[in-house]
């Protein structure tokens, strides 16, 4: 009886031992699968930004090639606006369209500016514009001038003084026409009321002569 039992506490620490083995490694195994799991997930991760940062790329290229104004680098587009132009058709027109339209808007800044300083007896001998869109499609524009004229400093603050004197001359005879007019009105509405009054006075003095209802 004394060896049965020693057999059977033997074999029970085998089976023990065993399992133990067993489910070592069982977890040895699924911590493998894990990293590997873990390992194509960042693969995958990375092989998709390589892939976004790619279409941002080429999306570039293509507006370099396509656009003056971004060949130039007279645009500056934020690379988060740009990421999601690539991905989305309806904001890429959008930047597209705009880009578009800045040869015209330049132009119009050029010859709104060429007026104001020529106004001014001076000349614009260099302009340059340059915009900037942000991560949420946002545009800011800067323009760099340059201004040559032929009078003095003290020549042409004269001419400044000259044309708001004059400016508020106009607008002080105006003030007095205005002013007169409603003067005239108010004078013409008096004589018109008083014209009132008096033939309202008149009628009440009035003579109605009585006739005898007997006759």
């Amino acid at each position: 009886m004394a060896i049965s039992g020693i057999g059977s506490n033997y074999n029970n620490v085998y089976e023990s031992i065993y399992t133990a083995q067993k489910n070592e490694a069982v977890k040895k195994a699924d911590t493998k699968e894990a990293a590997a799991a873990q390992a194509g997930k960042a693969k995958d991760t990375q092989n998709a930004q390589h892939s976004g940062e790619k279409a941002v790329s080429d999306y570039y290229s293509y507006l370099q090639k396509n656009y003056g104004c971004m060949s130039k680098g007279n645009v500056t587009v934020s690379s988060e606006y740009l990421k999601k132009c690539s991905g989305d058709s309806k904001k890429a027109k959008e930047l597209e369209d705009f880009l578009k339209k800045i040869p015209e808007l330049e132009k119009q800044g050029y010859e709104q500016l060429s007026a104001q300083n020529k106004a001014l007896g001076g000349t614009v001998t260099y302009y340059q514009q340059s915009w900037m869109v942000d991560k949420d499609g946002s545009i800011q524009s800067t323009v760099y001038s340059v201004t040559e004229t032929g009078m003095t400093n003290a020549e042409r603050m004269k001419k400044n003084m000259d044309e708001r004197l004059e400016k508020q001359k106009e607008k002080k005879e105006e003030e007095e026409k205005v002013k007169k007019r409603k003067e005239e009105k108010a004078e013409q509405a008096e004589k018109l009321e008083a014209k009132a009054m008096m033939q309202k006075e008149k009628l009440e003095d009035a003579y109605y002569p009585k006739f005898d209802m007997n006759v």
